[in-house]
C-alpha cells in the first residue's frame, strides 16, 4: 500500500509531504535527487517487493544507466538511514527491494480524532503549528466546510484552482485540520508524485484505504469510503490532465455517494468539465486568488514580522501568499528590510534566492536552473563549470525552492521567473551568452540522440519569451504530448482526426498519400497513449511529375521549387509536411499542434543532408506571422482553396542555411 504522508524508518521519518528524510534530531539528511525517487518510489510501494526493472524504468526512464547506478542509489539510502534503518530496506536476491516501515502510522487515511489529541509524529506537530498560522481564506473555506458539515453535502465534487503559490495546499491542508477533528476520514493525494494513469490513480486510493487493488475500482464500493462520511483529496491536479477523462468518467462516478471529491490545481476546469452531463450541475468551483491586505497583514504576524516591517512587504508582495512567506523569512533572518526594496517583487524574490548562493559559480548556477527547463549535472558541466558541476547539483537540489523531477531539478515557478527576469533586466548579455550556451548543449544532445523527444521539448521552452512564440505555443502544457512512429493501432484514431478536420477532397488525398511508399506518418499522443494529432511527410525528391500531378498542393509545391528540386547525385533529401491535423481547433494554442510543430522542428535537425523543407499550412495567413518569422518563405503560385478551406506553402532552404545556423539566429531573433 502507498505509505502515509510520514512514516518511521527506524528511527528516521520520512516526510513525503515535504519530500524531507528527517533523523531523530529533527535534522534533514540530505539525499541525492535519484537516490530520493528510489526511496520515494518504494515507500509508494511499503511491504511490497519492487524489482530493480521497476525501479530503473521509473527513475532512469529518462536515460540509460546499468544496474550499478541502483545499487549506488540503495547504498546511498542506507547509509542515510542509520544503523536503525538499513534492516528496513531489504534486498530480495533475484527478486528486488522492499521497504518495510518501523510501524503504521498514518495520516493519509486519518481516524476519527478529536481536536484535543496530542500530536503523535513529525507530521502531526508541523501541521498544529502551521494551523496556527491560517489565516484568510473565509469565504473559500466557509464553501468547502459545506463539504463536512452538511449532510449530505451540497454537491459531490469541488474543484479548487488558482496559479501556483496562491495556498491551494494551505487551504486543503486546514480543511483536512476540520474534518479529522468532526471524525470525518480524509484520503489525499499530491498528484505530482503519482503517475498520470488509471492504474497507478486507483492503485493509490485503494492502497491508500487497504484494499485489493487487482479489483480495481470495483472494490471501492463496498470500502470504508462507503461506510462513513469522506473526503478524496487530489492536489496538483493539472499533472493528471493526461487522465483527467477517465477521472472525470470513471472513476469520480464509481466512487461511493458519501464520498466528497476535492481536486486542486493550476487551471481552472474546461468546457469538458463545465458542459459534462454530471458534472455541469455537480460540482462548485472556488478561485483562489491574492489574500486582501488584512489577510496579508495577519499573515505576517502569524508569521513573526514586526509590525514596522509589515507595510513595506505588504506593499511589495500585493498579497501573493508565497511571496509574502518568502519575505516574511527574509525579514525575520536580517531583522531589517533588505537593502534596495523596491516595487518590484521579481527583483525581491531574486534576491532572497541568489543570496542563498555562496559564490559567482553557485549563483550562475541558480540562474542556469531558472532559463533551461530542467538541470542536469551535465547540463552544468557545459554552461558553467564542468570541475564543479556536480557540487552545483547538489546544492541546487538542497534548496527548498527547488524540486527533483525524473529529468532533472525544475524550481518552482516563481522562483525561476524572479531569477531570469531579473538578469534579463540587469545583465542581458550574460543572459544571452547563457541561452547560447544552453541551447549549444541541448543541440549536441539532439545531434547525438539522447533522448530526442525531451531535448526537443527542452530547446522549444528557451524561446518562451518571444511574443510571436507565446501567441502560437501553449508553455503551460509543453511536453504533455508526444510524437512518434505511427502504428497499425494508431489506425481508428488517425481516421477519426481525419474525418473531424478535412473536407471531402482533403481525406483523398490524405488516405492517398498514407499509402504511398514516398510517406512517413507520425502521430502525436497523450501520456495515456491516445492519439491526439497526425502529420504526413512526403520525401518530394522521391515523386515525380505524374505521381505529385494527383494532388493540386504537392504538385504546386514542386512547380515552385522547379530545377532546384533536383539533385543530379541523389545526395539531399526534401521533404514537404503535407498534413498537420490535431485534435481541436488549430489556430489557437494546442497542445497537440505545438507536439507536431516540434516534431517538425526536430526533423529539421535530425534528418541527414535535408534541402527543402516545406510547409503546408491550414489558413496560411493566421500561420505567416510565425512561419516567416522564424525563416521560412511563403511559396508563390501554391495558395490554394480546397472545398472552402485556404491552403498556402512555406519553405526553407536547409542547405543555404543550415539548422545549427538558423537555430543560434533564431535564438538572438529579437521578439515580435
Amino acid at each position: 500500500m502507498p505509505p502515509p504522508q510520514n512514516i518511521a524508518i527506524g528511527d528516521h521519518t520520512l516526510d513525503l509531504f515535504r519530500e524531507l528524510l528527517i533523523d531523530p534530531r529533527g535534522a534533514i539528511v540530505p539525499l541525492r535527487p535519484r537516490a530520493w525517487l528510489v526511496l520515494k518510489f518504494l515507500a509508494h510501494r511499503a511491504g511490497s517487493v519492487v524489482s530493480k526493472n521497476e525501479l530503473l524504468a521509473e527513475v532512469w526512464g529518462d536515460s540509460v544507466v546499468t544496474e550499478d547506478s541502483l545499487v549506488q542509489a540503495i547504498g546511498d539510502i542506507r547509509r542515510a538511514l542509520g544503523t536503525s534503518g538499513r534492516m528496513a530496506l531489504r534486498t530480495l536476491p533475484r527478486r528486488g527491494y522492499m521497504l518495510v516501515a518501523a510501524d503504521d502510522r498514518t495520516d493519509t487515511v486519518v481516524p476519527q480524532r478529536t481536536a484535543a489529541t496530542s500530536s503523535t509524529s513529525l507530521g502531526d506537530r508541523l501541521r498544529t503549528e502551521a494551523s496556527q498560522r491560517f489565516v484568510g481564506r473565509d469565504v473559500e473555506l466557509g464553501q468547502l466546510r459545506d463539504a463536512i458539515s452538511k449532510s449530505p453535502p451540497p454537491t459531490p465534487l469541488y474543484f479548487v484552482h488558482g496559479p501556483g503559490g496562491i495556498g491551494k495546499t494551505t487551504l486543503l491542508e486546514r480543511l483536512r485540520t476540520e474534518a479529522v477533528a468532526g471524525g470525518i476520514g480524509f484520503v489525499t493525494f499530491d498528484a505530482a508524485g503519482i503517475p498520470p494513469k488509471p492504474d497507478a490513480l486507483t492503485a493509490a486510493i485503494t492502497g491508500a484505504l487497504e484494499l485489493d487493488a487487482a479489483r480495481g475500482l470495483e472494490t471501492l464500493a463496498s470500502s470504508r469510503l462507503a461506510s462513513k462520511r469522506n473526503i478524496l483529496a487530489i492536489d496538483s491536479f493539472e499533472h493528471l490532465e493526461p487522465v483527467s477523462s477517465w477521472v472525470r468518467d470513471t472513476l469520480l462516478p464509481s466512487l461511493p455517494s458519501q464520498v466528497t471529491v476535492v481536486l486542486a490545481g493550476r487551471q481552472p476546469p474546461d468546457s469538458r468539465w463545465t458542459a459534462h452531463p454530471l458534472w455541469c450541475t455537480g460540482m462548485h468551483c472556488i478561485s483562489l486568488d491574492s489574500l486582501s491586505r488584512a489577510e496579508s497583514a495577519r499573515l505576517l504576524e502569524a508569521h513573526d514580522v514586526a509590525e514596522g516591517f509589515r507595510a513595506a512587504i505588504l506593499g511589495l508582495c500585493h498579497g501573493h501568499p508565497l511571496a509574502l512567506v518568502m519575505l516574511a523569512a527574509e525579514v525575520r533572518r536580517l531583522d531589517h528590510i533588505p537593502q534596495g526594496l523596491g516595487p518590484d517583487l521579481v527583483r525581491e524574490l531574486t534576491g532572497r534566492c541568489v543570496a542563498q548562493a555562496p559564490t559567482p559559480l553557485h549563483r550562475a548556477a541558480l540562474e542556469a536552473c531558472a532559463l533551461a527547463l530542467t538541470t542536469t549535472v551535465p547540463l552544468l558541466s557545459d554552461v558553467v563549470d564542468a570541475a564543479s558541476a556536480a557540487m552545483l547539483f547538489e546544492w541546487l537540489a538542497a534548496q527548498d525552492y527547488v524540486k527533483a523531477s525524473p529529468h532533472g531539478l525544475q524550481p518552482h515557478e516563481l522562483v525561476r521567473v524572479a531569477i531570469d527576469e531579473e538578469l534579463r533586466w540587469r545583465d542581458p548579455q550574460t543572459s544571452r551568452a547563457l541561452q547560447h550556451a544552453i541551447n549549444r548543449h541541448l543541440i549536441l544532445r539532439l545531434r547525438e540522440g539522447r533522448d530526442i523527444s525531451r531535448t526537443a521539448v527542452e530547446l522549444q521552452f528557451l524561446g518562451r519569451h518571444s511574443p510571436l512564440m507565446q501567441r502560437y505555443f501553449d508553455y503551460s502544457t509543453l511536453g504533455s504530448v508526444m510524437v512518434g512512429p505511427a502504428t497499425e493501432a494508431d489506425a481508428s484514431g488517425i481516421a477519426c482526426l481525419r474525418d473531424a478536420a478535412l473536407p471531402p477532397a482533403e481525406r483523398a488525398m490524405f488516405d492517398h498519400w498514407r499509402g504511398h511508399s514516398a510517406t512517413r506518418t507520425l502521430v502525436a499522443r497523450h501520456r495515456d497513449n491516445k492519439v491526439c494529432g497526425v502529420t504526413v511527410i512526403l520525401r518530394l525528391d522521391q515523386l515525380d511529375d505524374r505521381s505529385a500531378a494527383v494532388d493540386p498542393v504537392v504538385d504546386a509545391a514542386r512547380r515552385a521549387l522547379g530545377d532546384a528540386l533536383h539533385d543530379p547525385g541523389g545526395a539531399t533529401v526534401s521533404l514537404i509536411s503535407r498534413f498537420n491535423i490535431p485534435e481541436g481547433e488549430r489556430r489557437g494554442p494546442n497542445p497537440a499542434m505545438n507536439a507536431l510543430q516540434m516534431c517538425h522542428s526536430t526533423l529539421w535537425a535530425t534528418e541527414p543532408n535535408l534541402r527543402f523543407y516545406v510547409v503546408v499550412a491550414v489558413h496560411p495567413d493566421h500561420f505567416a506571422p510565425l512561419l516567416e518569422g522564424t525563416g521560412f518563405q511563403r511559396m508563390s503560385g501554391c495558395d490554394l482553396v480546397v472545398n472552402d478551406l485556404p491552403m498556402g506553402c512555406f519553405v526553407h532552404d536547409w542547405q543555404t542555411e543550415p539548422w545549427l545556423d538558423w537555430r543560434e539566429r533564431a535564438i538572438d531573433r529579437p521578439p515580435s
